[in-house]
């Protein structure tokens, strides 16, 4: 193998991989899915998805931001915000308010409700989450932090 490029066969196998890449990338995918199921179990007792937990955590700490943003935070599309938006307004989870700066803007904020919600819903997703990383040390924690951080550059 040269350069970590497949050989000219055209078959791959896991062994090309020298570098030990594909195996982490593929641990990091297994693990992010295990760990996406169990957070959907437990705020699907909450009476929440995932995506709407997303959208309160975020407005939690900065709300008034703009549709615009919170697509970005979420790394997905306006359009799918919009969509999932429209059903948490229907539910009085967020509310839109007009930018009074920019009649084209939407402002987001928790409504009563949806405050309620992620604080209801918080504490046990916290807990969700330090069961899952107490396999590791804190100083682990901080590493793996770290090596995610350099891995989170661009698309």
């Amino acid at each position: 193998m040269t350069g970590g490029k497949p050989r000219a066969s055209g078959r791959v196998s896991l062994a090309q991989a020298e570098d030990h890449s594909l195996d982490a990338f593929l641990q990091l995918m297994r693990v992010q899915q295990k760990l996406q199921r169990q957070m959907e179990r437990v705020l699907d007792g909450a009476g929440l998805t995932l995506p709407q937990f997303d959208v309160l955590a975020n407005l939690g700490m900065v709300e008034g931001i703009t549709q615009q943003e919170l697509a970005e935070r979420l790394l997905v599309t306006k359009g799918n915000v919009c969509g999932l938006l429209d059903r948490m307004e229907a539910a009085e989870l967020v509310q839109r308010r007009p930018d009074p700066k920019d009649r084209r803007a939407n402002r987001l904020y928790l409504t009563r409700v949806g405050r309620a919600a992620l604080q209801a819903a918080f504490p046990t997703h916290l807990g969700v989450v330090q069961e899952c990383m107490s396999v590791l040390s804190g100083a682990e924690q901080r590493t793996l932090a770290q090596l995610l951080g350099r891995l989170d550059v661009g698309d």
